[in-house]
């Protein structure tokens, strides 16, 4: 669990950080230029150790559902809000609670709760007294993002290829199904300035790589519904960092989301 925890730390720092120091670089240009240049740094490692011929399968479903996840995310905001698509994004532990109930499988009282809990922090937290903004085409985005990051999770948990070859693969199948968007868009590749240069590598590095490798690592072992529960630290790190990176304060709201979720992890872990 502790490294899906480290994992939405580092996601949750790159959120804050993102007001503060990254450009305005469009969806259509930094979704591309992610995967593209993440898969480039985790090539020789997956040529070096490639993964068992039965594995494949598994990875390239991992693979879609990463793409799909990130994709829908942000066409997500895009129709809504940040905040409203975080909030979507993250009803991926209920998704995969309620499929583990259509499979009559047991789970114990304080697990549902848990997942209740951390939910409605989740509202708290991200959505608060702003209210939830979302037309019916940011709500579809939102909850098909829900839904791959659910798959993403699900896909992953008990591969036996090391994290950052699985990280590779995903990141390459990301990479071919973004790549005509990426060419459709090269003249505002060629405008990014260093600045910009900066936040990409930053988001890569430490905002793809090392979180997503270090996801994978903790779902091997950990269920996709408590990894992708405790994955739910993500915005009560940003929250929290955003305080002396962005300069925006913690409210009172603010403390008491980021605290419920914090108890619903709590209570699901076993």
């Amino acid at each position: 669990m502790i490294y899906v925890a480290l994992a939405a730390l580092l996601w949750g720092l790159g959120g804050a950080l993102a007001g503060r120091f990254m450009g305005e670089i469009p969806p259509s240009v930094l979704i591309p230029l992610r995967f593209l240049l993440s898969f480039f740094l985790l090539l020789p490692l997956v040529l070096r150790f490639p993964p068992a011929a039965k594995e494949w399968p598994r990875l390239l479903r991992v693979g879609l559902a990463l793409s799909g996840a990130q994709a829908f995310y942000y066409l997500a905001i895009h129709a809504t809000t940040v905040a409203t698509g975080i909030f979507l994004q993250y009803l991926a532990p209920a998704l995969l609670t309620l499929y583990a109930l259509l499979r009559g499988e047991r789970l114990p009282g304080k697990a549902l709760l848990g997942v209740a809990v951390a939910l409605l922090g989740a509202y708290v937290l991200v959505v608060g007294s702003k209210g939830f903004t979302a037309s019916p085409l940011g709500v579809a985005y939102g909850l098909l993002s829900a839904l791959s990051f659910a798959l993403y999770a699900a896909f992953s948990h008990g591969l036996k290829t090391p994290p950052l070859v699985s990280l590779g693969v995903a990141t390459g199948v990301g990479s071919l199904l973004s790549l005509p968007i990426l060419m459709g868009n090269l003249p505002r590749v060629w405008t990014l300035d260093p600045g910009d240069w900066g936040a990409v590598a930053y988001l890569v590095i430490l905002g793809t790589v090392v979180p997503f490798s270090l996801f994978l690592l903790g779902v091997r072992t950990v269920p996709a519904r408590n990894a992708t529960l405790t994955a739910m630290l993500e915005p009560v790190a940003g929250a929290i960092f955003a305080w002396p990176l962005a300069g925006e304060p913690l409210s009172l709201e603010g403390f008491l989301g980021g605290t419920l979720i914090l108890l619903g992890v709590a209570l699901n872990r076993r």
